[in-house]
């Protein structure tokens, strides 16, 4: 019965999606930008077409989500769409990353940002907040840093967005 339902899950490509927001600030790094604290957030819809893919330790994709959604970066931009992945690194790291590129003043930027330290006692603490970093493509050069919360009010429209996706 499990080889049946695996070939036929496989075959059928089932998959998830869900939407989250992230809010928080932002300040510029060096001469990047203008100096003080400025709101800085996305919104994320991820997931993946392929769940046996998504959670075999084997696949390149496992434990990978694809992500697009929009970033905004007060003092820099209103809104800029973007696209890249959430990495749970649940069991080697101990954290759960979010790359995505996205374009502002004609140039290309990557976002890195990270909730660490995951452990059981402390998930209400560490799925909750993201320590964050956007870089330049064209040089790697760092022009801001910013920490973001999803905001337990949320909690509600964040679990009411999971979607079962077939591919």
């Amino acid at each position: 019965m499990v080889g049946f339902l695996s070939k036929r899950i496989g075959e059928s490509r089932i998959g998830f999606s869900m939407h989250e927001v992230m809010t928080g600030t932002h300040e510029f790094v060096g001469k990047a930008g203008p100096k003080g604290e400025f709101p800085f957030s996305f919104e994320l819809d991820w997931g993946t077409d392929n769940l046996l893919d998504f959670m075999n330790p084997l696949s390149s994709q496992s434990y990978t989500a694809q992500a697009r959604g929009v970033v905004r970066m007060g003092g820099a931009i209103d809104e800029a769409p973007c696209e890249g992945t959430l990495e749970f690194c649940y069991f080697n790291e101990a954290k759960i990353r979010y790359r995505f590129t996205f374009w502002m003043d004609g140039n290309e930027y990557e976002y890195i940002g990270e909730k660490v330290g995951i452990r059981p006692w402390n998930l209400h603490r560490t799925h909750t907040t993201c320590y964050g970093v956007v870089y330049t493509i064209e040089d790697g050069r760092e022009i801001s840093r910013s920490i973001t919360y999803f905001k337990l009010q949320a909690l509600p429209g964040f679990l009411a967005s999971f979607r079962i996706v077939h591919a």
